[in-house]
């Protein structure tokens, strides 16, 4: 697993710390964006050689497949696991019953000083500003990279994005900018996302399209790849050109 610290320096504290993990927004993020899953144990590895940590609480609706299987696994870091499946599946529960955790933790155990969230979702920016203004506790944010809410992390002590080790997301990305490389070296070429998504994984079969377009999505979200509006020479028709940043100039 690697780290990005960003601008608030990660200064965990060596104090009693509670610790509490959206896992379902960190699994599905890892699977949708980085088509891999999380690297549970290189982070509580992590987070145990910086602090003093009381309890470690994952909250997840465990109801569905992809992600039932991993109950077993957390189980082998920590034995508070939250199932948050309900019976009416049109509503998430997971925010609010890990909120609610949350504040059964600060006002049952007072000698808790630090308070370390794994999750990037705005809705617990209300709760951070509470327990660090009202309660005098440090607050630290872990996000997986692209998901933290920029309002949370200012709410934050400190806060780090986590960018998963994924040597699958790694290839496609080269796979990726070799074509787009290759592509704009000619001048009446357009390419395009869908186009794009649909030659390399024509190319590469071992990928599917939806992989790619995962990928191809994150890189744009990252800057590593641009859109730039462009009629189509002959149709006339306009369209989102996919284009390399250091290729600009040459457009």
């Amino acid at each position: 697993m690697q780290y990005l610290v960003t601008a608030k320096e990660e200064t965990f504290e060596k104090v009693r710390t509670a610790v509490f993990v959206d896992y379902e927004s960190w699994f599905y993020g890892c699977k949708n964006q980085y088509q891999t899953e999380p690297d549970v144990v290189g982070w509580f590895n992590h987070v145990k050689d910086k602090g003093q940590i009381d309890d470690v609480f994952f909250f997840a609706d465990f109801s569905h497949e992809a992600i039932k299987d991993h109950i077993v696994k957390l189980r082998n870091i920590s034995n508070s696991i939250i199932d948050c499946s309900k019976g009416d599946k049109s509503k998430e529960y997971t925010d609010f019953i890990m909120l609610d955790h949350i504040y059964q933790r600060l006002f049952r155990q007072a000698d808790i000083k630090q308070f370390v969230l794994f999750t990037g979702d705005n809705h617990f920016q209300s709760v951070v500003a509470f327990l660090r203004n009202f309660n005098e506790k440090k607050v630290g944010i872990y996000a997986l990279d692209g998901s933290l809410s920029h309002m949370l992390a200012e709410a934050s002590d400190w806060h780090v994005r986590v960018v998963p080790s994924n040597g699958r997301f790694e290839t496609i990305k080269e796979k990726l900018l070799r074509n787009l490389s290759w592509i704009n070296e000619k001048p009446d070429a357009v390419p395009t996302f869908s186009k794009t998504v649909n030659v390399v994984a024509r190319n590469y079969p071992e990928f599917s399209e939806q992989d790619v377009a995962n990928v191809l999505s994150s890189i744009i979200s990252k800057g590593l790849v641009k859109q730039e509006v462009t009629v189509m020479p002959h149709s006339g028709v306009t369209v989102k050109r996919l284009v390399l940043p250091q290729e600009e100039s040459k457009l």
